[in-house]
Protein backbone atom coordinates (compact mmCIF):
# COMPACT_ATOMS: atom_id res chain seq x y z
CA UNK A 1 0.00 0.00 0.00
CA UNK A 2 1.36 3.40 -0.96
CA UNK A 3 -1.28 6.05 -0.13
CA UNK A 4 -0.87 9.66 -1.17
CA UNK A 5 0.35 11.53 1.95
CA UNK A 6 -1.65 14.57 0.84
CA UNK A 7 -4.81 12.51 1.12
CA UNK A 8 -4.16 9.88 3.79
CA UNK A 9 -2.76 10.49 7.27
CA UNK A 10 -2.72 6.88 8.42
CA UNK A 11 -3.72 3.37 7.41
CA UNK A 12 -4.44 0.40 9.60
CA UNK A 13 -5.64 -3.14 9.06
CA UNK A 14 -8.53 -3.90 11.40
CA UNK A 15 -11.06 -6.62 11.98
CA UNK A 16 -14.80 -5.98 12.04
CA UNK A 17 -15.00 -5.19 15.76
CA UNK A 18 -11.99 -2.89 15.59
CA UNK A 19 -13.59 -1.01 12.71
CA UNK A 20 -16.82 -0.60 14.66
CA UNK A 21 -14.79 0.85 17.53
CA UNK A 22 -12.90 3.21 15.22
CA UNK A 23 -16.18 4.47 13.77
CA UNK A 24 -17.60 4.95 17.26
CA UNK A 25 -14.53 6.91 18.34
CA UNK A 26 -14.64 9.07 15.20
CA UNK A 27 -18.34 9.80 15.80
CA UNK A 28 -17.60 10.75 19.41
CA UNK A 29 -14.59 12.85 18.45
CA UNK A 30 -12.33 10.72 20.63
CA UNK A 31 -8.56 10.60 20.19
CA UNK A 32 -8.75 13.13 17.36
CA UNK A 33 -9.81 10.30 15.06
CA UNK A 34 -11.30 11.42 11.76
CA UNK A 35 -12.66 9.36 8.91
CA UNK A 36 -12.95 10.72 5.41
CA UNK A 37 -16.54 11.33 4.31
CA UNK A 38 -16.23 8.90 1.39
CA UNK A 39 -14.91 6.14 3.66
CA UNK A 40 -17.78 6.68 6.07
CA UNK A 41 -20.28 6.39 3.22
CA UNK A 42 -18.70 3.09 2.15
CA UNK A 43 -18.74 1.79 5.75
CA UNK A 44 -22.36 2.80 6.33
CA UNK A 45 -23.71 1.53 3.03
CA UNK A 46 -21.59 -1.39 1.92
CA UNK A 47 -18.63 -2.56 3.95
CA UNK A 48 -20.26 -4.68 6.65
CA UNK A 49 -22.57 -6.35 4.11
CA UNK A 50 -19.55 -7.16 1.95
CA UNK A 51 -17.68 -8.42 4.98
CA UNK A 52 -20.52 -10.83 5.77
CA UNK A 53 -20.28 -12.26 2.27
CA UNK A 54 -16.47 -12.51 2.40
CA UNK A 55 -16.70 -14.53 5.60
CA UNK A 56 -19.32 -16.83 4.06
CA UNK A 57 -17.37 -17.20 0.83
CA UNK A 58 -20.23 -15.69 -1.12
CA UNK A 59 -18.87 -12.29 -2.15
CA UNK A 60 -20.09 -12.90 -5.70
CA UNK A 61 -23.65 -12.61 -4.31
CA UNK A 62 -22.94 -9.06 -3.13
CA UNK A 63 -21.42 -7.93 -6.42
CA UNK A 64 -23.62 -5.48 -8.24
CA UNK A 65 -22.03 -4.27 -11.42
CA UNK A 66 -25.23 -2.76 -12.85
CA UNK A 67 -26.29 -0.28 -10.16
CA UNK A 68 -24.93 3.22 -10.01
CA UNK A 69 -25.22 4.39 -6.41
CA UNK A 70 -25.98 8.03 -5.81
CA UNK A 71 -24.42 8.71 -2.45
Amino acid sequence: MNPNPDEVADVKYVNREQLKELVRKADAGEEGLKLSPWFRIVVDNFLFKWWDHVEKGSLHEAADMKTIHNL
